[in-house]
């Protein structure tokens, strides 16, 4: 196995790890998984080596998987979602539900609460979070006429 080859499965590797994805993702389509690789390598992978570059990213993540195990260690949460992992804009079930503020996936209590931002990207000022200030009025049914300053 040529060292490029490693060194891109290794990468690869990282990136789903820190994302909950395991070897499953071998079960997603080919748009999915060369996705996967741009955003995590940066490049596309070269025709010829995807297959490869797959199988051994799926055996670092194995090992990987195994090694937490043993050293009881506790890994990423896993994704509930593979798409969304990867990349949400390509899953119809999650698509929309991204962080107004950072663009970052959103936990689905945020969501299902009516939230459209993480808590940590509302920028709280002296009087609060205008987010929290705005949700809280409307659920009593008020809107906010003012921007807090």
């Amino acid at each position: 196995m040529d060292e490029q080859l490693m060194t891109a499965a290794k990468t690869l590797a990282r990136w789903c790890y820190g994302r909950g994805v395991d070897e499953r993702i071998l079960t997603c389509g080919d748009q999915l998984l060369k996705t996967a690789v741009d955003q995590a390598i940066g490049r596309p992978a070269p025709t010829h080596l995807e297959h490869a570059l797959w199988q051994q990213t799926a055996m670092l993540l194995r090992q990987r998987r195994d090694w937490d195990r043993d050293h009881q260690v506790t890994p990423p949460p896993a994704a509930a979602c593979l798409p969304c992992a990867v990349a949400a804009e390509q899953c119809p079930t999650h698509a929309g539900r991204r962080c107004r503020a950072c663009g970052g996936q959103l936990h689905p209590i945020v969501v299902d609460e009516g939230f459209d931002t993480h808590p940590c990207c509302d920028r709280p000022g002296s009087t609060g979070s205008h987010t929290v200030l705005e949700h809280t009025a409307q659920l009593l049914g008020a809107t906010l006429l003012a921007q807090p300053a």
